[in-house]
């Protein structure tokens, strides 16, 4: 552990404790003031803000700054992140503190303002107010403390080195999760002292006492009043209203908002099963543990489940299950719902345990005397006191599992993405109207999630409190009538057998598989680009930065790692006129060039937003002439062309300390595109295709196309929409084109392969009828090649993979009859360096 590292992880931590901690005072004090109507009011809003999900706050403020950024140094932004990710933090954690503060507030009897008439103003704050909220808010400010050190998910997103995003690269790039945790300790160390050490009951859930009178506390609070309400005024614009607003009010939020829930169909789906499931699973453990105890009492060491962040306990399962024996589980949804019920079932009990029975254990005593036994007494004295208590928390807890991110990212199963796991892919590289587009999704679902349960609540439950019986039994029953339904909407089927194995195709012969998860040779930890070499040698970089070479029969020979990953890793292969192999490194906004021997010959290119400058370059062609085409997103949607003089063989290039700039000549020759939905517009180009006529194929990824032009920019057609159907696309991320015109598409989001004609008909697809870990199924590829013989090589990302499809050969297009039946192809399994 680095004292950077721990310098940051304080700097943010701390920062984001003492905004909401102050915001939260502020707050409570402000809603204090006010009548009780508009009590109840404004206790809505710190709900909806700890309720709605992380990455809006985080989408908002990146959109807002996104120009901004994109031209600043990355040594500059490190530092102007650090509070910039506080201030993120601070604006999801304030709603507790505010609402601690405020029942702590609650508790002071009018009686007691009106004896102590000479409190006003400060005096009232300093003599009664804190000592009042003091013990409060020395047991929440840890929590808060605790909270903002075990986030993934902000720090991530403003690429900030704190504890969680160092632990989540350094197992990224080498996958040994004891070397991931050396840098990371203290996130395990901390929540245990938290909850070791003897804290202040915080929530109180009856009034012993008449809360005072609002007109009374606004004339002894005075000015105070108003000094505490016009901060937080503020404050909520910047981090509630703001965010709320950006998302509503922009128009290309709402033209998006159809291709993106079409091409999402599959990830919604499993955010339901997602949250459905592990929601309903902990009301039911919930409720049994509760209904076992005499004096029911919610949990402590079982809060660690909560407090350590969500990437540690995916280290912990794939450490657990990921082996042969359990390889059906690993490999399936119920590892996702595992994870997210092991991680809100503290939540649950302890709300169910809070309110199912404040009598210290006489309802069940008087119940265990009338001979009533363990279900019965749990129904007779529990059941009336919880079941409203744990409808909410079931609804909270679906909420929280639909935008849950870090605990599921690293145990993603095929065809496991689910919405939230979506946008966070996709804000990680901007494109905010694409991110509000499917969070509307994710917020309709869950408004719509809770207005059922909301309507059968209130059509089941008893009308006499007294009254137990069959509607209340129904009543409870109903979120495990709801999880049934995302059960079997999730489209969770057995694992793959035999059947599941088989290829069919007009195209290619077999299937070989490369590779599985590891940081060994040969092994990879999710592949993102991929090309072939001259020789048909392969070349495959990988989220650990090395760029590994395998021979053209799958054998393994050599890799190299790339100088610097700390920003990112790299995507986007290709191949210059002398066969040298290209990587493109987007966060360091520039090209390399290998020879294949993995010896670096040439580098260029420097950031910026001006012509011949780099915004986040994804994917580069050659055309026949020489000329290469470099696609950018975020802040620019575009194509350049450029011409590059590279240096004689014999010569060396000298790279200088830090991030380089123009290393070799390199002439700028055009540009087009620019952000947008209409024909020669981009929403997120990425991948690049070039066929014999050097005709331009671009994957315009976000609106769910291909787009053609001419070398030079000129615009020759588009086709495809967002969808599941022939000549639909989901976030289609590369397409190649092979010498008879044939178009291979590599559709991300519908996990598949569409190949298409030179017409731009559908010829057939491979995979796709759902994400799968067997031979010839993908779980999101991100990338394709094709060698000389037309072999088609696939980055299975999600099964961290290769895929070989070998080629039919000597029959060509013209003579292949598409329509005739299709016939079994058995399938090749491969491994690296087998025989």
């Amino acid at each position: 552990m680095s004292g950077t590292l721990l310098l940051h992880s304080l700097l943010v931590a701390v920062g984001a404790t003492l905004l909401a901690m102050g915001f939260g005072l502020l707050a409570a004090l402000a809603v204090w003031g006010l009548p009780p109507v508009w009590q109840k009011l404004a206790a809505i809003v710190p709900l909806t803000n700890a309720l709605l999900p992380p990455f809006l706050l985080a989408n908002a403020w990146l959109g807002w700054m996104a120009s901004w950024r994109a031209m600043q140094s990355p040594e500059f932004l490190e530092w102007t992140n650090l509070p910039l990710t506080a201030a993120a933090l601070g604006g999801l954690l304030w709603p507790i503190p505010s609402l601690v503060v405020f029942q702590a507030l609650d508790r002071i009897p009018a009686v007691q303002l009106e004896m102590e008439s000479s409190l006003i103003g400060w005096s009232l704050i300093r003599w009664l107010v804190w000592p009042a909220v003091r013990p409060v808010c020395q047991s929440v400010a840890p929590l808060l403390l605790v909270l903002a050190l075990a986030n993934f998910t902000i720090p991530t997103l403003f690429q900030v080195r704190v504890f969680t995003e160092a632990f989540w690269v350094r197992f990224n790039t080498r996958l040994d999760p004891w070397d991931a945790l050396s840098v990371a300790w203290p996130l395990m160390v901390l929540p245990l002292l938290l909850l070791i050490l003897p804290q202040h009951r915080c929530f109180r859930f009856s009034r012993s006492v008449r809360a005072a009178h609002a007109p009374l506390v606004r004339r002894r609070l005075g000015g105070w009043f108003g000094c505490a309400a016009a901060p937080v005024s503020g404050w909520l614009a910047v981090v509630l209203f703001g965010p709320l607003a950006s998302l509503l009010l922009a128009r290309r939020t709402w033209t998006e908002l159809p291709g993106a829930a079409s091409a999402g169909q599959s990830a919604w789906l499993q955010s339901l099963s997602t949250s459905l499931i592990p929601a309903s699973t902990v009301v039911l453990l919930s409720s049994l543990i509760v209904g076992l105890q005499r004096q029911p009492r919610g949990p402590r060491l079982a809060w660690l489940l909560f407090l350590t962040p969500g990437v540690f306990l995916g280290v912990l399962a794939i450490e657990l299950f990921n082996r042969p024996a359990l390889f059906a589980f690993y490999q399936s949804s119920a590892i996702q719902w595992l994870m997210l019920t092991l991680r809100y079932w503290p939540l649950g009990w302890a709300v169910v345990a809070a309110f199912s029975d404040p009598m210290g254990g006489v309802h069940s005593d008087a119940a265990r005397l009338a001979g009533a036994g363990p279900w019965g007494r749990w129904q007779v004295s529990r059941l009336p006191l919880v079941w409203r208590p744990a409808m909410a928390v079931w609804l909270i807890i679906v909420c929280l599992c639909l935008w849950d991110v870090e605990s599921v990212v690293l145990v993603q199963p095929p065809g496991g993405e689910t919405l939230a796991l979506r946008i966070f892919n996709l804000l990680h590289y901007g494109h905010a109207n694409q991110v509000n587009a499917l969070a509307i999704v994710l917020l309709a679902t869950a408004l719509g999630i809770g207005t059922v349960l909301l309507l059968a609540v209130a059509g089941l439950a008893p009308r006499r409190p007294q009254s137990i019986g069959v509607p209340l039994r129904s009543a409870v029953a109903l979120p495990f009538l709801i999880a049934g339904i995302g059960f079997f909407a999730s489209g969770c089927r057995p694992p793959d057998g035999v059947e599941a194995s088989q290829l069919k195709s007009t195209v290619f012969s077999a299937v070989q598989v490369i590779g599985s998860r590891g940081t060994a040779p040969g092994q990879f930890n999710k592949p993102r680009s991929l090309v072939c070499d001259r020789q048909d040698n392969l070349y495959v970089v990988d989220m650990t930065g090395r760029v590994q070479k395998f021979s053209s029969s799958g054998e393994w020979m050599l890799q190299w790692q790339m100088p610097e990953t700390d920003l990112g890793k790299p995507k986007g292969m290709g191949l210059d006129p002398d066969g040298n192999v290209l990587v493109v490194e987007p966060h360091y906004q520039r090209i390399n060039h290998f020879n294949t021997n993995g010896q670096l010959v040439a580098q260029w290119g420097r950031k910026g937003t001006a012509p011949s400058e780099f915004i986040l370059p994804r994917a580069i062609a050659v055309t026949s002439l020489g000329e290469y085409l470099v696609s950018e997103y975020t802040v620019v949607d575009r194509i350049q062309r450029f011409t590059v003089t590279l240096p004689h063989p014999d010569s060396s290039v000298a790279l200088p300390q830090g991030r380089p700039s123009t290393v070799i000549p390199y002439h700028f020759q055009g540009f087009w595109g620019e952000p947008g939905l209409n024909p020669g517009q981009f929403n997120r180009a990425e991948g690049l295709g070039i066929d014999s006529h050097d005709l331009l194929y671009v994957a315009d990824s976000c609106n769910h196309r291909i787009q053609v032009f001419r070398s030079d920019g000129q615009f020759v057609r588009t086709y495809g929409h967002a969808g599941r159907g022939p000549g639909e696309f989901s976030y289609p991320y590369d397409i190649k084109v092979d010498e008879l015109g044939r178009q291979y598409v590599c559709e991300f989001g519908n996990s598949r392969i569409s190949i298409l004609d030179a017409n731009d008909h559908l010829i057939e697809t491979i995979g796709g009828h759902a994400a799968g870990a067997a031979p010839g199924e993908f779980a999101n590829p991100w990338s394709i090649t094709l060698n000389s013989a037309g072999d088609l090589y696939v980055a299975d990302s999600q099964n961290h993979r290769v895929q070989k499809f070998l080629r039919k050969r000597g029959r060509s297009l013209a003579s292949a009859n598409v329509g005739s039946l299709l016939t079994s192809i058995p399938s090749a399994g491969f491994a690296p360096g087998a025989p």
